[in-house]
């Protein structure tokens, strides 16, 4: 699998995109990719940070984001790779379509840390 990863960054929900924004901007950190679902930025150490909207979807615990941060590992041929990890007993989430066009899948490893594959939209 490590080697159909091309770049990773972590990732936390965020509730107001706009609103995450302001409040990362005030770190001084400037978004490198905005969309109205989506903002990245790259933090001073090589660190890359996105933030995404929950679209008004509710979370686990009555609306707010389901907290905490997760690793996104960009990969080519999701489908496959996934297929893949299930082959090798990695218990992954049906590979989906987010607004944009990007399809992830999500999994954990045993002590409950987020990791998703994502394949950007074309």
């Amino acid at each position: 699998m490590a080697k159909g990863i091309s770049d990773s960054w972590v990732m936390a929900e965020s509730k107001d995109i706009k609103r995450s924004v302001a409040f990362y901007s005030k770190l001084g950190f400037k978004p490198s990719m905005r969309m109205a679902f989506y903002a990245e930025f790259k933090v001073p150490g090589g660190t890359v940070l996105g933030l995404h909207s929950m679209g008004g979807k509710k979370g686990k615990r009555g609306g707010k984001p389901n907290g905490g941060w997760g690793i996104m590992l960009r990969v080519k041929g999701i489908e496959k790779m996934a297929a893949g990890l299930k082959r090798r007993g990695v218990r992954l989430s049906p590979v989906r379509t987010a607004p944009g066009g990007a399809m992830f899948s999500s999994f954990a490893d045993p002590d409950g840390n987020r990791l998703t594959l994502v394949q950007m939209g074309r």
